[in-house]
């Protein structure tokens, strides 16, 4: 899902990483998404957005697939 870029240091990449997997995990735990879910670009770049601001995974969940208002 995720490819590590050359000026991305590992422990960064990693966190991501595991951040990723955690959201992965709120998002079918809501029945947002099916367990052969794969995200497409947009997707992955929302979710580097929501790491960077520092949302949780379930946050980022919702807001991803929430219902919008």
């Amino acid at each position: 899902m995720l490819e590590m870029p050359e000026h991305v240091p590992l422990e960064h990449f990693v966190a991501l990483q595991v951040w990723v997997c955690a959201w992965y995990d709120e998002a079918v735990k809501a029945e947002f998404i099916g367990l052969s879910y794969h995200p497409d670009a947009e997707t992955v770049d929302l979710l580097r957005h929501y790491f960077k601001v520092g949302m949780a995974p379930a946050e980022a969940a919702h807001a991803c697939f929430g219902y919008k208002h």
